[in-house]
């Protein structure tokens, strides 16, 4: 992108109290034109309120001018931080910049590639579509073009199921999407973040380190590297303090050896002297034990009953929980149960969101949370082992609905996943086969299921 020439003289003077964007009335895209319009619309209205503020307030127009100037400064600072790969500091660069000058098309267009970069995708729209409006040029149009793209979306559903496995811990289907989109775009910073925190979280210190170092080529100052720093810091000073209470408590051990020598030859004349006191002790010691070995027993009579009485207890009061449970149940609504069951699954009690969502499945009216409680009993009973429940719920979902609806794919692919896995390799091949044909351009056709087809 070009640098901001820092000359004050080339400042143009606003011929307009009013700043209108730029709008092509032969807009094929009826969205993009009704978005434009709705931007017009609201700038027609701040702009408005702005010029009555200066009014009252008698604002001079070198005063803008300098505030132009600033933000340029700003602008080719955060130009020159992100040619040397300092992204993290570009962005904050750029948005002081913005701040001042908020309706320049380059500063605009910079924050939109830095967003880009971070994939704050939402963001990066934004500032290439508001850009786009001011003043209609090529980048602009460029980016928003490809942020509206059929391949983009393709692209930003996969990275949004990357971020959907990492909530529901399916770590090796992330590492496999991320990995792809590594390839495919180098640049992107946010997947090199995510795969070194989760193969952190998985004891791989090699790939961790690996990602790490990837990393700090497309973005050196990542707010990642400031907590290491803290971390390894940390971990330094607690290392300083051990070793100085080890210097410490040596320093305050050191009894002279004049002193151990007669403390012993004290306790030998002691010991020699009390023997047979000792002996006599003993021997009225052991038949103590015996009696309390005797009472012992006893004892471990009474505790076994008690336990018999505590668990005929617990069964009880189990099954009172298991009434409550039902009432409540039944005097819930199908979207508080749903949202209870999500909760209970992030706390990680994975028995009560199975049985919230099972109520959901058979009591439940709308299709949206029936089919989503069938596709979370199948994934819970596959994390807690109970393949056959997972099977059986995976299967309900692939026969109830379509491939239209949001966990088609998914259901297929953990169906023949769950298989491959447990030693069915013609059973995940059929359903591999099946995810082809239902869905042929599903995400999860990909190499891995290749590779499985072709097993024999």
């Amino acid at each position: 992108m070009p640098r901001k020439v820092l000359d004050i003289s080339l400042i143009e003077e606003n011929k307009s109290d009013l700043t209108f964007f730029n709008i092509d009335e032969e807009e094929s895209n009826e969205t993009l034109k009704a978005l434009k319009q709705s931007y017009v619309t609201t700038n027609y209205k701040e702009e408005t309120i702005l010029n009555l503020q200066n009014t009252l307030n008698s604002s001079s127009d070198d005063t803008s001018k300098e505030l132009k100037i600033e933000s340029y400064k700003r602008y080719n600072n955060s130009l020159d931080l992100a040619y040397k790969n300092y992204i993290t500091s570009a962005c904050e660069h750029i948005e002081t910049a913005l701040e001042i000058n908020p309706k320049d098309v380059d500063i605009l267009n910079l924050k939109g590639l830095l967003t880009l970069l971070k994939c704050d995708f939402s963001k990066a729209f934004e500032s290439f579509y508001t850009a786009m409006c001011y003043g209609n040029n090529e980048m602009s149009r460029k980016y928003v073009d490809m942020l509206s793209s059929d391949d983009f979306k393709v692209f930003l559903a996969r990275y949004n199921h990357s971020i959907r496995f990492i909530n529901e811990e399916l770590n090796d289907e992330c590492i496999h999407i991320l990995e792809n989109i590594i390839d495919e775009d180098p640049d992107l910073i946010e997947p090199y973040v995510l795969l070194s925190l989760i193969y952190d979280k998985l004891g791989d210190i090699k790939r961790k380190e690996s990602y790490l170092k990837h990393l700090r080529d497309v973005d050196k100052d990542n707010p990642l590297f400031e907590e290491q720093i803290k971390t390894i810091e940390s971990e330094e000073q607690e290392k300083e303090e051990k070793v100085e209470n080890t210097k410490k408590v040596k320093h305050k051990h050191k009894i002279p050896y004049i002193l151990i020598v007669v403390l012993l030859l004290g306790v030998g004349s002691y010991y020699a002297y009390n023997k047979n006191q000792i002996e006599n002790l003993n021997s009225k010691l052991s038949q103590k034990e015996e009696t309390l070995d005797a009472v012992g027993k006893q004892l471990d009579k009474k505790d076994e009953k008690l336990k018999e009485k505590e668990q005929e207890l617990d069964k009880v009061k189990n099954e009172e929980k298991e009434k409550e449970t039902k009432v409540e149940l039944l005097v819930s609504d199908e979207e508080t149960l749903y949202n209870e069951a999500i909760k209970m699954k992030k706390e990680e009690d994975y028995k009560g969101a199975i049985e919230r969502f099972k109520y959901v499945i058979s009591s439940g009216k709308t299709k949206k949370y029936i089919s989503e409680s069938i596709y979370e009993v199948a994934l819970l009973n596959q994390k807690t082992g109970n393949n056959e429940d997972a099977i059986k719920y995976y299967n309900k979902y692939i026969n109830t609905y379509t491939s239209r609806d949001q966990y088609y794919d998914d259901a297929f692919y953990q169906l023949g996943m769950l298989y491959y896995n447990t030693g069915e390799l013609k059973q995940a091949q059929k359903t591999f086969y099946g995810l082809r044909s239902e869905v042929p351009d599903s995400m999860y056709n990909n190499s891995k299921v290749d590779e499985i087809l072709k097993e024999r």
